[in-house]
C-alpha cells in the first residue's frame, strides 16, 4: 500500500466466435481480445481497458466494459453489412450477454422473410498485449472481407503508461532532435531491406516515396522500437506491411 509503482495488468481472453446470417449467405465473426483481469485496480488500468474496448471493438467514445463492447459492436456490424434500413439506433452500451446479443440479432435483423444479399463475409480480430518497463502496448491485428477483389488486413498498435493509464505518442518518448534522426533512419533501412539506392528503386517496388515517414503505429519493446505499416500506407496493396525495426 505504500509503494507508487504502478499496477502491473493481469490479462485474460474474451473469444467470441458465432456467424450472423448462415454460412453461404453471412458473416463470420472471430474475436479474441484481451481484456485487462484487474482493470479495477487502479484508475490508470480502467482507463487503458476502456481506450482497448472501444479500439478493438471499433466504438467511438465507447467507455463500459469489454463484454458490453463486444455486445455493441455485434450489432453495428448486422446493422452496416446487414440490413441497415432495419438496424435500430443505438446510443446506449447493450447490457446483455453475447449469447443474448446473437439470439437478438437473429431476431430482430435477419428475418427469415427478408432475402440476405450480402455473400459471404469475415471479420476477425485478435489482440495481444507486450509490457515493456512502465509501458503496456496494445496490438490488435485484423482481417476482413467484406465485399470487393480481396480482404483487408492490418495491425494497429496503442501505446500506454502504467503509471497514468495516458496513450502515448512519439512525440512523448522522443525529442525532436530525436525524431528528426530516426526519420533519416527509416528510409536507410528501407533501402537496406528492400536492395535499393534510392527513391526511384523503392517506387519501382511499389513504394510511394512521398509518403515514407514515421508512423504512430509502434511497438516498444526492450531491443528497440518497431513502425508498423499497413498495406496503402507506404504503398501499393500488393507490396504487402512493412516493419522497420530500430534498436536501443
Amino acid at each position: 500500500a505504500c509503494t507508487r509503482n504502478p499496477v502491473v495488468p493481469e490479462f485474460s481472453m474474451l473469444s467470441i466466435d458465432t456467424l450472423i446470417g448462415t454460412p453461404a449467405n453471412g458473416c463470420k465473426i472471430e474475436f479474441r481480445f484481451a481484456t485487462i483481469a484487474n482493470a479495477e485496480k487502479s484508475p490508470a488500468l480502467r482507463s487503458i481497458e476502456a481506450a482497448n474496448a472501444g479500439y478493438f471493438f471499433e466504438l467511438e467514445e465507447f467507455g463500459g466494459t469489454a463484454r458490453q463492447a463486444a455486445d455493441s459492436a455485434l450489432r453495428q456490424i448486422a446493422a452496416e453489412l446487414a440490413f441497415p434500413q432495419s438496424a435500430p439506433q443505438m446510443t446506449e452500451p447493450y447490457e446483455i450477454s453475447v449469447d443474448s446479443a446473437i439470439r437478438q440479432i437473429a431476431a430482430e435483423m435477419l428475418p427469415d422473410s427478408v432475402e440476405q444479399t450480402m455473400g459471404t463475409y469475415e471479420i476477425s480480430a485478435e489482440a495481444e498485449v507486450t509490457v515493456t518497463d512502465s509501458l503496456v502496448t496494445y496490438i490488435i491485428s485484423r482481417w476482413s472481407f467484406t465485399g470487393g477483389a480481396h480482404g483487408m488486413y492490418g495491425m494497429e498498435c496503442h501505446t500506454y503508461s502504467l503509471a497514468g493509464g495516458d496513450e502515448l505518442s512519439s512525440a512523448d518518448l522522443f525529442s525532436e532532435q530525436q525524431l528528426h534522426g530516426m526519420e533519416t533512419l527509416l528510409r536507410k533501412k528501407l533501402y537496406e531491406q528492400y536492395g535499393a539506392d534510392s527513391d526511384e528503386e523503392l517506387a519501382a517496388q511499389g513504394f510511394f516515396p512521398e509518403y515514407i515517414s514515421l508512423t504512430e503505429n509502434f511497438q516498444v519493446t526492450p531491443e528497440g522500437i518497431t513502425f508498423y505499416y499497413n498495406p496503402y500506407d507506404l504503398g501499393c496493396y500488393a507490396l504487402g506491411a512493412v516493419e522497420v525495426t530500430m534498436t536501443r
